[in-house]
């Protein structure tokens, strides 16, 4: 597995990937099982972990919430573990959907910045997708952070 260098702009974000890169090993995949929960407290309030379910017939892959921090549940309305990304609104979920399956295809880690309006206040955040495999190199679930970022 090559380096992948992302440039991050949030140091929880860095700190995170760093943390992913170190599970990373001589160039193995991060596996799910590697991960400790204990060891994912300092960016516990602002993750989501996506359990990834391949499509048996080789198109879309599903992916639901498995863990949706309560921080982000009372900031963005609700729980959504157990969901669905599909039940998101259209336009969040088509670009939601095109990160995982980018993710899952190409076995990188992804990040963006992208601003955008939350209850009437604009506000600009960095998210970081990172991909945790199983024991035969397919991406099991997605650990995903975002953070808002100083004006």
């Amino acid at each position: 597995m090559s380096r992948l260098v992302l440039v991050l702009r949030h140091p929880q974000l860095k700190s995170l990937y760093d943390y992913w890169l170190g599970l990373c090993g001589d160039e193995t995949p991060p596996m799910a099982d590697d991960v400790d929960p204990a060891d994912l407290r300092p960016w516990m309030g602002h993750l989501v972990v996506i359990a990834v379910e391949p499509d048996p017939a080789g198109s879309m892959a599903s992916y639901t919430y498995s863990f949706y921090s309560k921080f982000f549940a009372g900031r963005f309305g609700d729980d959504k573990a157990g969901q669905s990304v599909d039940m998101l609104p259209d336009g969040a979920r088509d670009i939601i959907r095109a990160e995982y399956d980018r993710v899952v295809s190409e076995h990188i880690p992804v990040s963006r910045v992208y601003t955008a309006d939350f209850d009437g206040l604009t506000q600009t955040w960095e998210r970081l997708v990172l991909p945790l495999f199983n024991i035969d190199g397919a991406v099991d679930k997605l650990l995903v952070a975002a953070y808002e970022l100083p004006r």
